[in-house]
């Protein structure tokens, strides 16, 4: 059943299985087994959660830890604490997951006994919710979660049953959990009610669904490719997309062209009702002096003139003043705004003396003097396209109270003070 997953393993993988002691994840880790004899090189760990919500679940622990050490795996075993009493399923879901990336190693990959009967449940429940195609798509073979944890499930494409008669054939026991029949959880309601009576009546209906949400897959992955040259033609970043392209085509595409531009800066998708949200309140509003913004739980979209922006919410730094007292070492800016450095790349500026109290702040106090004469500091921050909520987010160099440069945009010319030069960077992070 996991050959083909055994075969892309690369030397000295290190595995962790989600071992509950069910059929899939007690199948799946009894196809391992052979491969830990055969390939010296393969490093594999349990881990057991405990979620304490049947009176048995700490023999279950038990059992979990006895079959491993009869086969010398090592077991992580931890317990959950679930304080809500709604929704228990999903609560009990995320807390494991969090717990299970808590304790991987660098490089370990997750696996889990996930089937196709877990697949075909996951489209119940992705109709349920009202989920587009990309949530029609299903459970992924490969994917990462908490960021950068990557989990593969190499039983997917295998039934439930398939993996019983295994079981049963090899002799195989594994722990009966009786809650998978209480029906006032979602997945259990349609697995019992709804799935089993379908497939006496329909015995490919599984592999029907299956094939649907393959064709779903396909079909999102062909959308988001043109997608993703639309966004390219009309953004200059990544957090920034340019509308003024987005009327030549028909609303849906351009609320996809929305919901995938998010995508690409949180990393996850927002609902539909929150892209129409932002359509709605964002996109069609034709006036294009003034700025309108939509709050969104821990960041803001706001446009202004032809542009919307992406803006996480940050700590306000427009007062802040950070002294840079060994500058041969980098300074760290706050809110993730990177480091100024010293390198042979940077502006060239006129070096502090000694006596220089280096520092940077993130506010203008006065107009600029340029090449060409004094410019006010909002005309100089139209002048560099720099949006109102930015411009306090650029670092702004001075000795002692004595305004040197813009990072990134102007050095103050005349300095006639300062004999010697040297080099600066703001850089988004240090290799």
């Amino acid at each position: 059943m996991i050959k083909d997953f055994i075969k892309n393993i690369k030397n000295n993988q290190k595995i962790l299985i989600s071992y509950s002691g069910g059929l899939d994840s007690t199948v799946l880790l009894y196809q391992l087994i052979p491969f830990i004899k055969q390939i010296p090189f393969l490093k594999l760990r349990a881990i057991h959660i405990n979620h304490q919500l049947n009176t048995q679940s700490f023999s279950w622990a038990q059992y979990c830890r006895k079959i491993c050490k009869k086969y010398s795996i090592p077991i992580i075993i931890k317990t959950l604490h679930i304080q809500t009493k709604n929704n228990i399923q999903e609560t009990a879901r995320k807390l494991r997951y969090k717990i299970i990336a808590e304790h991987m190693l660098p490089d370990e990959i997750l696996v889990t006994g996930h089937h196709s009967n877990d697949q075909c449940e996951t489209l119940f429940l992705s109709l349920k919710r009202g989920s587009g195609i990309s949530g029609l798509s299903g459970i992924l073979q490969k994917s990462f979660f908490n960021k950068n944890k990557k989990i593969i499930r190499p039983l997917l494409n295998i039934s439930k049953e398939q993996l019983e008669t295994w079981a049963i054939k090899k002799n195989i026991n594994w722990v009966e959990d009786d809650s998978n029949y209480i029906n006032k959880y979602d997945r259990n309601f349609i697995r019992n009610k709804i799935i089993i009576p379908i497939q006496k009546r329909w015995p490919y209906f599984i592999q029907n669904c299956i094939r649907s949400m393959r064709l779903c897959y396909d079909q999102n992955i062909a959308i988001n490719y043109f997608l993703d040259q639309i966004i390219h033609d009309i953004s200059l970043f990544t957090d920034t997309l340019n509308i003024s392209k987005f009327y030549i085509y028909p609303k849906a595409i351009q609320i996809l062209l929305l919901r995938r531009w998010m995508f690409f800066n949180q990393k996850h998708h927002i609902s539909y009702n929150e892209t129409k949200n932002i359509y709605n309140n964002i996109i069609t509003t034709k006036n294009q002096n003034t700025i309108n913004r939509i709050n969104i739980k821990n960041i803001s979209i706001q446009k202004y003139k032809n542009n919307i922006f992406y803006i996480p919410k940050h700590q306000n730094i427009k007062n802040r003043i950070l002294f840079w007292f060994d500058y041969y070492k980098p300074l760290k800016l706050p809110n993730h705004l990177g480091y100024i450095i010293q390198d042979q790349y940077g502006m060239l500026l006129p070096k502090p003396n000694t006596s220089d109290l280096i520092n940077i702040r993130f506010q203008l106090y006065e107009n600029i003097r340029t090449d060409i004469g004094e410019t006010t500091r909002k005309n100089f921050w139209q002048k560099n396209k720099i949006a109102p909520w930015n411009r306090n987010r650029i670092p702004i160099l001075f000795y002692n109270t004595k305004l040197i440069a813009i990072m990134g945009f102007l050095v103050i010319k005349n300095q006639h003070t300062y004999t010697n030069t040297w080099r600066l960077s703001w850089i988004d992070f240090i290799i």
